[in-house]
């Protein structure tokens, strides 16, 4: 798979070495000389001094021939501009960063595929994290309507040495259970939940307390 990365920053970097890495096909247009040459040694990926907003730097990249667009430098104007003028060539994904998360319905409606703000995601985290401190990890998906939690079954845990059919979850599912020796089990309803298993489970926001006092307290 073909993708263009405009904006060869921390995330724009980070991006292109995971996607090389997963076996893509990368070019980075990056407007900074000097953080263009960093990129160009530090991964096998075609690096472009020029500005993504540019149809010379696209045609340059073959952007006709990318299967998606990443715009992420720090400016939301540029990255719509990169995602607008790849649309017209017919990439079919364009994604773009905004800092201002005011502007996603702006963007989505302009045709823009998908957009992320790094610093809200992380904003949203770093709040979760410090409301549920005893939580090993989480992420918030589905626009903050649900959370995937990983937590360690405690001692006292009234779902200890019970079945999944028999907990009869509500707006809750568990998707994944580790014994204590790291071994991961895609849980059915005959599962056993143990003392010290690690389980995500994918909850609906508002009954993330309930679940926690399930497998935790």
């Amino acid at each position: 798979m073909y993708i263009v990365v405009v904006g060869g920053g921390r995330i724009g970097f980070n991006l292109s070495k995971l996607l090389v890495k997963a076996g893509h096909e990368v070019t980075v247009i990056e407007k900074e000389r000097e953080r263009s040459n960093f990129i160009a040694n530090e991964i096998d990926a075609l690096v472009l001094n020029e500005d993504g907003t540019t149809i010379k730097a696209l045609e340059e990249a073959n952007i006709e021939d990318a299967y998606a667009l990443v715009a992420l430098t720090k400016r939301d104007e540029i990255n719509l501009m990169a995602c607008l003028l790849a649309k017209d060539y017919g990439v079919p994904v364009v994604v773009a960063r905004i800092s201002d998360p005011e502007n996603s319905e702006v963007f989505r409606k302009l045709g823009v595929s998908a957009v992320v703000s790094p610093e809200l995601t992380t904003a949203i985290h770093i709040e979760k994290l410090i409301m549920r401190p005893d939580v090993i990890d989480l992420t918030v998906v589905a626009k903050g309507q649900a959370e995937i939690l990983e937590m360690i079954v405690s001692e006292n845990s009234p779902v200890v040495g019970k079945k999944l059919k028999d907990i009869s979850p509500r707006d809750f599912v568990v998707v994944a259970v580790y014994n204590k020796e790291g071994d991961l089990t895609i849980p059915k309803g005959n599962t056993q939940i143990n003392e010290g298993n690690r389980v995500l489970v994918l909850a609906k926001t508002r009954v993330v307390p309930l679940v926690k006092k399930m497998f935790m307290e």
